[in-house]
């Protein structure tokens, strides 16, 4: 198998992952919804996990089944991989040191939970490490990696001052203040600029490493 089907294999087998963990999570919030199910479907997508997760989804979809696409070719960019293996981290660092344990699941729930959260995560990483951390990543992209997060963020509270929802605790302007979500919000910040550092570092240490072999 040539390293091309190799990519398109693994990118396809993430994909299922990611969507295996969203439709299931998607299932078990739309049966047990006590609102209508518009407004369900609106606070679904409204959580950084899910939509992370879909981003981490249909970038392994490119991949796999696009590559020669100008999509694809963005896609395999290693400033790109690079940027969303950094996302889907921050979903799994954030759920297990501030959020886990905060929300009681069921079976089912703990498995869709576990995707998620975890499945997901650890095997972008290891996609990230097999394919992508060998090409160098300019450490002047890092900046334009923080738009989706800070998107997220305005939209979140913006939302949240019309509908009065804040997917996540450390997020809620209406229980802390916008001044302590702001502060919440520079922490998780600088845990994305910590991980997007150490990911590029790790990527350029290892393509310098590679050529100086060659």
């Amino acid at each position: 198998m040539s390293r091309l089907d190799r990519v398109a294999v693994s990118a396809l087998a993430g994909a299922l992952l990611g969507v295996t963990g969203i439709a299931l999570q998607f299932y078990l919030a739309f049966t047990a919804r006590q609102l209508p199910a518009i407004e369900t479907i609106i606070r679904f997508f409204s959580y950084f996990t899910i939509l992370t997760n879909l981003l981490v989804t249909v970038y392994f979809l490119v991949c796999a089944l696009a590559p020669s696409s100008r999509l694809g070719q963005f896609g395999a960019r290693p400033e790109v991989g690079t940027a969303v293996t950094v996302y889907i981290l921050v979903v799994g660092v954030v759920y297990q040191t501030v959020l886990r344990g905060l929300v009681p699941l069921n079976e089912w729930g703990r498995v869709a939970d576990n995707i998620i959260h975890g499945l997901v995560p650890l095997y972008t990483l290891g996609y990230w490490l097999w394919f992508i951390s060998t090409k160098p990543v300019p450490v002047r992209t890092l900046p334009y990696w923080l738009l989706y997060p800070a998107a997220y963020l305005a939209y979140t509270l913006l939302h949240g001052m019309v509908a009065h929802f804040y997917p996540y605790p450390f997020v809620d302007a209406g229980a802390l203040g916008y001044q302590q979500v702001l502060v919440n919000s520079l922490l998780v910040l600088l845990v994305i600029l910590g991980l997007s550092l150490l990911l590029a570092s790790v990527a350029n240490w290892r393509h310098r490493k590679g050529a100086a072999s060659a």
